[in-house]
């Protein structure tokens, strides 16, 4: 699985396979998980409740009770990471693939990623993007 050991490391869970991602999606991502990507990637609550399709009340509410993530939230949570972790081998650190994300692209259009992948069909797109800037064709 691309990606894996980042995703493990953000999850703090072994990860092998797509499959052990969805047993933890469906578990229920814990609060801590969800609060070191927000670190990381410099979120705001607004940012991080819009990705997660939740208000940002109930985004408070979850930090407030240590809860874990629905499976739905989970899913994007879990959107989110797969792309910062395939941004963090595109640009080879952290740093590029935060800044990348929170900046417009011209191959999304001048949008921003991190409101591109609040869909899977954006997520594909900013993936796409992120394979040709890899590969070397004008993004």
């Amino acid at each position: 699985m691309q990606t894996a050991d980042q995703i493990s490391r953000i999850l703090n869970s072994t990860i092998t396979s797509y499959s052990d991602c969805d047993s933890i999606i469906r578990e229920g991502i814990p609060w801590e998980s969800v609060s070191s990507i927000k670190v990381e990637l410099h979120l705001t609550d607004e940012e991080l409740a819009g990705i997660l399709d939740m208000n940002p009340r109930t985004l408070s509410r979850l930090r407030c009770s240590k809860k874990s993530l629905s499976t739905s939230a989970g899913d994007r949570l879990f959107r989110l990471i797969r792309i910062y972790a395939l941004a963090r081998e595109v640009f080879e650190n952290k740093d590029g693939a935060r800044d990348w994300l929170h900046k417009p692209q011209v191959g999304l259009g001048s949008r921003i990623p991190l409101d591109f992948i609040r869909t899977e069909a954006g997520a594909r797109e900013v993936e796409d993007l992120l394979g040709r800037i890899e590969h070397g064709v004008i993004s």
